[in-house]
């Protein structure tokens, strides 16, 4: 018998109708989903978990692939409700979309008291800078030097320059670095316009540095909340006559204009602090409050020194914690002290404690730290973990320790920070320590975020 190749459609097309309605019907008879349908709700359900996985934690918004894994998995437990493999695809599936909006803790009580106790000491140092203020204010009106009012400024052909050296000018509104410019070599801030005169602020100097350094750190210990290129009041001191171009940039469109030179002498910084520039203080300046700074906050701290014996995961606890309570002293006592000997190093600890500030202002406020892995980098390791200690001798262990030398301890371990909300941020953060033979345990990576 021959076979007739003109056929073999009609022969393909039967099959495919005899085995399409046999897949059809596995489908609709409840006998169970196809194979197909499995391993493509399977491949995407994948997906959906390794991005999750990759999270480790932190809320993930899903995209495309992943709602589409969703739907092909509610459409299977649709229809098929008792099958084991869509039942446990759908059980897979709910663990991955919980664990997708992130992970959660419930705060303790004292989680917040941080933010509650910065408002505190915020009303403590404002009460001390505005009774400074007044008087600084009552001392200036008394001495005769302070001008009754700023503006209109004093013409330059109406009074002479000996008149006015010397004299004291408070400036409302002094905003830097907004009218910040630079002319004949030096820097100042525009005050004025050119209808109520001009005085132009020399901030190229040491008094003016002292001044603002002095709120600068006021603003580093105590209170974060005083934002760049807000309005403060200035008290300066009139030192000389000038023709200069207020405007920022090197391409001057402006004509120049006369004003006063006034040298800083203190600033105001409304609702927060008061400052003085003060040129036998060792920085320059002070704030408010600052000669008797610990004294102050100390009533606030919850941990005050670190123990000979803390535990790794301790320590970083209270690192959390001095961070937390603005305690400067204790932050630089958990870092290891390799990490703030120079001028360099001491710059980069105010620089991460600034954003360390932010973060905990800004992102997270709990922290919570999972136990540390401890090994051995130098000497000798007489730990349990070590198995080679099971086969040494106690002889060969007593000549070992005289030639091994000073003991060295690593530890490793991860934090997790949590919002107001108890919503994890980020993922989980590493933190290593370091501690010698003799000595306490020390933080390495104190720049690293929570």
């Amino acid at each position: 018998m021959h076979w007739d190749r003109r056929l073999l459609p009609l022969l393909l097309l039967t099959l495919g109708l005899v085995f399409g309605f046999a897949g059809r019907a596995t489908a609709q008879d409840g006998t169970g989903p196809t194979k197909q349908e499995l391993d493509g709700a399977e491949f995407r359900l994948t997906q959906l978990e390794q991005k999750v996985k990759l999270a480790r934690g932190q809320p993930i918004k899903l995209g495309s692939i992943e709602i589409e894994a969703l739907k092909r998995i509610k459409d299977l437990l649709d229809r098929f409700p008792d099958h084991p493999q869509v039942k446990a695809l759908f059980a897979r599936a709910q663990q991955a979309v919980v664990a997708s909006k992130g992970g959660t803790s419930e705060l303790p009580p004292e989680a917040l008291a941080y933010r509650e106790n910065e408002q505190k000491l915020r009303a403590m140092f404002f009460e001390v800078a505005e009774k400074e203020w007044a008087a600084y204010r009552a001392k200036l009106e008394a001495s005769g030097t302070l001008f009754p009012k700023s503006f209109p400024a004093p013409s330059h052909r109406e009074v002479s320059v000996e008149e006015m050296v010397g004299r004291h000018v408070v400036l409302d509104n002094f905003y830097y670095p907004t009218n910040q410019f630079m002319d004949s070599g030096r820097e100042f801030v525009s005050v004025g316009s050119r209808m109520r005169g001009y005085y132009y602020v020399e901030i190229s100097n040491r008094a003016w540095l002292g001044a603002w350094e002095a709120v600068k750190r006021y603003r580093r210990f105590i209170n974060q909340d005083v934002p760049e290129g807000m309005g403060v009041t200035l008290v300066g001191r009139v030192i000389g006559l000038d023709l200069l171009v207020p405007q920022a940039g090197e391409d001057k469109t402006l004509p120049a204009f006369w004003g006063w030179t006034v040298e800083p002498v203190a600033i105001y910084v409304p609702d927060r602090t008061f400052a003085v520039a003060d040129p036998n203080a060792e920085l320059g300046g002070v704030f408010a409050g600052e000669p008797t700074m610990e004294e102050i906050k100390s009533v606030l701290y919850t941990v005050k020194e670190i123990p000979a014996d803390v535990t790794p995961e301790r320590l970083v606890e209270i690192y959390a914690t001095a961070i937390k309570e603005k305690n400067w002293p204790l932050y630089l006592d958990c870092i290891d002290p390799g990490s703030r000997q120079t001028p360099i190093s001491q710059s980069l600890c105010l620089y991460h404690w600034d954003w360390h500030q932010h973060r905990f202002a800004a992102f997270y406020c709990h922290v919570t730290v999972n136990p540390a892995r401890v090994k051995v980098t130098k000497g000798l390791d007489l730990s349990k973990e070590n198995i080679e200690t099971a086969f040494l001798p106690p002889e060969k262990i007593e000549e070992l320790k005289k030639r091994a030398g000073p003991t060295v301890w690593e530890a490793e371990l991860t934090t997790q920070a949590y919002d107001e909300r108890g919503l994890q941020y980020g993922s989980p953060k590493p933190r290593y320590l370091r501690k010698h033979e003799g000595k306490r345990w020390y933080i390495l990576n104190y720049a690293q975020p929570f």
